[in-house]
């Protein structure tokens, strides 16, 4: 059963990809210009033109390649396919591995799939569909890593930092990755080493974190709070608020001051793009794909629920590690604003679908062994 499922994977995540490619052709528009100029820029000068463009690096090296080869962007295209294929076959083991199902990783594998906007951008020259491949294999290599070798170490280590160079919002998966090996490795540790590595941890990512934020371009994290956007680059008032900042506003002081001198309007904003983020409708979306998204994220989210006290009870560790990527990618579009495409929400959605399987699995075969 085994081989046939995954030839039949195989052979969907094959004719998924070729629609896109023969009905949509590779994207070069939207943000897909901005990574090609930054490319150019790059070839030219050794160096993206603002330094936040570091943290996207990987994606503006790839164009540049490609260009500098005279390859074309479908070269750039193939190796988005190479890495999503490693990913949602990593994925499937993953899941057969969790769950020692080789049906429940069929089910899971097929709603991946069935991920239509997730999958879709894999033929766009945007940071995402490297990102999404990216979070998902150092997901799952945590998963399968049972012995914390320096080899080990080194291959972690090295994912994140190319997470973390792909886009900006890789930083937030630091936390939870060292959550997870402080849980799996480290919780016998003497009581205070455990506090010298937990405080030492804390203190490189807001460093880190705070070097991001004041990374340069045309950033501005007070922008969405100043007239009050709730999709990013979508403002919902015609001028701007005289909300209380601080002098560097990009930065973790400037946020922690926001916080605290406009809390009402923070809630208020947090709560909003709170059910754009979860909700996933938007106004400028056809009802074909507004129900779409409500109806198959909808039915994910409330298994999710529904399955919690199984993880809580068969894997806490897991369960710690998922909601805390979760948890920060949701608190990040509170701080912030939501996505246009719901791309925040979909960096999430196989660790949901993740959580999701146990619930799925009653649903589909209440009484039956595991295959």
């Amino acid at each position: 059963m085994t081989k046939a499922t995954k030839v039949i994977l195989f052979f969907l995540w094959l004719l998924l990809n070729t629609f896109f490619l023969l009905h949509k052709g590779i994207y070069i528009h939207g943000e897909s210009d901005t990574y090609i100029y930054e490319a150019r820029v790059f070839l030219a000068t050794g160096a993206p033109g603002t330094g936040n463009y570091w943290l996207y690096i990987i994606q503006i090296l790839l164009i540049a390649f490609s260009i500098k080869a005279h390859l074309g962007f479908f070269f750039v295209v193939l190796i988005q396919l190479l890495f999503n294929g490693i990913a949602t076959a990593f994925f499937y083991k993953t899941i057969q591995y969790m769950f020692n199902s080789s049906r429940t990783a069929f089910i899971a594998t097929l709603l991946l799939l069935a991920n239509y906007f997730y999958q879709e951008f894999n033929t766009y020259l945007y940071t995402e569909s490297l990102f999404y491949s990216f979070t998902l294999i150092l997901s799952c290599y945590l998963v399968h890593t049972r012995t914390l070798t320096t080899k080990r170490i080194a291959i972690i280590t090295a994912m994140l930092l190319i997470t973390c160079i792909t886009r900006p919002t890789g930083l937030l998966f630091l936390p939870p990755v060292f959550l997870y090996l402080f849980l799996v490795f480290f919780r016998n540790m003497a009581a205070w080493k455990k506090v010298a590595l937990l405080t030492g941890l804390a203190i490189l990512f807001l460093f880190l974190l705070n070097l991001a934020l004041g990374s340069g371009g045309e950033l501005d994290f007070m922008l969405p709070f100043r007239d009050e956007r709730i999709i990013c680059d979508v403002p919902t008032l015609p001028a701007f608020l005289p909300i209380k900042t601080a002098a560097n506003g990009n930065s973790l002081y400037g946020l922690l001051y926001y916080i605290t001198h406009n809390t009402p309007q923070f809630l208020k904003m947090a709560g909003l793009r709170s059910v754009a983020f979860w909700g996933l409708y938007r106004d400028y979306y056809s009802t074909l794909h507004n129900v779409y998204l409500i109806v198959f994220f909808g039915a994910i989210d409330l298994m999710t629920l529904a399955s919690l006290v199984y993880w809580f009870k068969q894997n806490p560790n897991i369960l710690c590690y998922l909601l805390s990527a979760i948890a920060l990618t949701w608190f990040t579009v509170m701080l912030t604003c939501d996505n246009w495409d719901n791309r925040f929400y979909l960096t999430i959605s196989p660790f949901l679908i993740i959580l999701a399987m146990p619930t799925l699995q009653k649903l589909l075969r209440p009484r039956s062994k595991n295959s």
